[in-house]
C-alpha cells in the first residue's frame, strides 16, 4: 500500500472519491485503496457458520454455560504474545470442532486451547 502525502493536493483526504478509490488514515499514516463492495452470500453454509459463531459467542458470555473464568483464562494465556485474543482463539477452535459448514445447532465447546478436532 502506498503512503499518500498530500492526497488530491490537500493536507488530508478521507472517504470515497469517484466511486472507485477510498482515502483514509491509520495511526497517522494516510493511505488510499480501491473501493471494495463486500459480497454477502446468504448460502446455507454461510448461515450455518453465522449461527455457530453466534452460539459460540453466547456460550462465552453466558454465566450459566460450562465456560468459566478458568476456561477463559486458559485461552487468554494461550493467546499471550500472539496477534489475537483468547476469545479469537476460542472461536477458531469452536468453528473447527463443530464443522462450521455442517453446523446443525447443537454446539459443542472445545475442552481446552487447541482442541479443534470435530466432535
Amino acid at each position: 500500500m502506498a503512503k499518500i502525502i498530500g492526497p488530491l493536493h490537500s493536507d488530508d483526504a478521507r472517504g470515497k472519491f469517484a466511486g472507485s478509490i477510498v482515502f483514509s488514515g491509520w495511526k497517522g499514516v494516510k493511505y488510499a485503496r480501491a473501493l471494495v463492495v463486500p459480497a454477502n452470500p446468504n448460502s446455507t453454509e454461510q448461515q450455518a457458520i453465522r449461527a455457530l459463531i453466534t452460539d459460540a459467542s453466547q456460550a462465552w458470555r453466558n454465566e450459566d454455560s460450562p465456560i468459566d473464568s478458568a476456561y477463559k483464562s486458559a485461552y487468554d494465556l494461550f493467546a499471550v504474545g500472539k496477534p489475537f485474543s483468547g476469545f479469537n482463539a476460542y472461536i477458531k477452535d469452536a468453528v473447527a470442532k463443530n464443522e462450521a459448514e455442517e453446523y446443525t445447532g447443537s454446539f459443542v465447546a472445545p475442552t481446552e486451547p487447541g482442541d479443534n478436532t470435530p466432535a
